[in-house]
């Protein structure tokens, strides 16, 4: 059996995930964040762009002075001031990197830039050159790949091997592409040039980030670039969780795996929620709250039976525990689920008993969103009474 390939990990929650509207870390969180993405085994962090601000630039050195085993990458536009600062701010890191970037598009040439192909050409090339005098770390981004001239994606790229870039990251800027578009696109970097490492940046525009990356990775990307919860511009950027995930689980079929902590997932994505202030969707896969939650009786009877009938993952794989899995008592719901939380109340009802504490909580239902556990207490204190009495209830179904 072929091993699988270990993928690399560029994780941009500190960078690209802090340019999602409304978010701003302090130096601190961001230091807290780094030191939650380190322990998972990341391999580098893309900490922030430093001529940005101040602020900013104290931040990506408060980072690169504490975090010892992950890569700490500054961002910068690709001329000599930005790269500069970049290096100032990583340099005393352990494993200091440098990523410059620029806009490829015929676009972003025009509207953005100002700049001939050639002059974008010599730009990118001489950034890589001048960033490899401080490092030999030295990526490369070109913003807004995926809607760029092919030729031109290529004649670019060997200008950066060239100059000794170490890995090349073909973005999927404003998530434009269709998965297969994007996964011939990083064949065609790789077949071309069979000794560049390919890094490949995904947003969610149409919601295919996560598609589009393992495309990516599937056809020949050694790294791949993510944000926790999908944080990130506009509609995010490729989850971290969701990557991981996909990659652990479809791991034999893929022929990839990770190398990182999966057991810590669940409270990086809180920290990172509690942090940056962004509240995570409920049915967000992975880490939103109803991930390992059940509301249709059938579901619940499966999942009562063996997990696996309707969960690809347990919970403890990511962190959470058997008690973070829930039976939601529904209108949709069971007898088996119904018994299973009154279970857990410390309720254990014969099949009488039980029939009648099940037609009580649907007709509650009817007048409730969702049953509380004193709803479940009345309903399961109501049924027992009124079976040990042999009538019928006549007490008043709150409301």
């Amino acid at each position: 059996m072929t091993t699988p390939r270990l993928i690399k990990f560029y994780e941009t929650t500190l960078r690209d995930g802090e340019q999602t509207p409304g978010v701003n870390y302090f130096p601190q969180e961001k230091l807290q964040i780094a030191l939650a993405l380190e322990a998972m085994g990341f391999d580098t962090l893309d900490c922030g762009f430093p001529v940005s601000s101040p602020g900013e630039f104290e931040a990506v050195r408060l980072i690169a002075s504490k975090v010892e085993r992950s890569e700490v990458c500054a961002i910068g536009r690709a001329v000599k001031g930005d790269i500069d600062a970049a290096w100032e701010a990583v340099k005393i890191a352990a494993r200091p990197t440098l990523q410059p970037f620029i806009s490829v598009s015929p676009l972003h040439r025009e509207v953005k830039l100002g700049k001939t192909r050639e002059q974008v050409l010599e730009m990118a090339r001489t950034a890589v050159a001048h960033a490899r005098t401080y490092t030999e770390n030295v990526d490369f981004a070109l913003e807004d790949t995926t809607r760029t001239e092919h030729d031109f994606i290529l004649e670019i790229c060997a200008a950066l091997v060239t100059e000794g870039v170490r890995f090349v990251t073909l973005c999927d800027t404003v998530g434009y592409a269709l998965p297969w578009e994007f996964g011939q696109l990083v064949a065609d970097v790789r077949n071309t040039f069979p000794g560049v490492r390919i890094s490949v940046h995904c947003h969610n525009d149409l919601g295919l980030a996560v598609a589009n990356a393992l495309e990516g990775l599937r056809n020949g990307a050694e790294r791949v670039d993510t944000s926790f919860n999908g944080l990130g511009e506009r509609a995010g950027n490729a989850a971290t969780e969701e990557v991981v995930m996909a990659v652990r689980t479809r791991s034999t079929d893929l022929g990839l795996d990770v190398d990182v902590d999966t057991t810590r997932i669940a409270s990086t994505s809180q920290l990172i929620s509690k942090l940056s202030g962004m509240t995570v969707q409920w049915s967000k896969p992975i880490v939103g709250k109803n991930a390992f939650s059940h509301s249709g009786g059938i579901h619940q009877d499966g999942i009562l039976k063996d997990a696996r009938t309707y969960e690809i993952m347990t919970p403890e794989s990511v962190g959470l525990t058997a008690a973070d899995r829930r039976l939601h008592v529904g209108k949709l719901s069971g007898r088996a689920a119904l018994a299973a939380q009154l279970h857990k109340l410390g309720y254990d009802l014969e099949v009488e008993p039980l029939g009648r504490a099940f037609d009580m909580a649907k007709l509650l239902l009817g007048k409730k969103k969702a049953l509380e556990e004193l709803d479940l207490r009345y309903i399961a204190e109501t049924a027992i009474s009124t079976s040990a009495g042999g009538g019928t209830s006549t007490d008043p179904i709150p409301s």
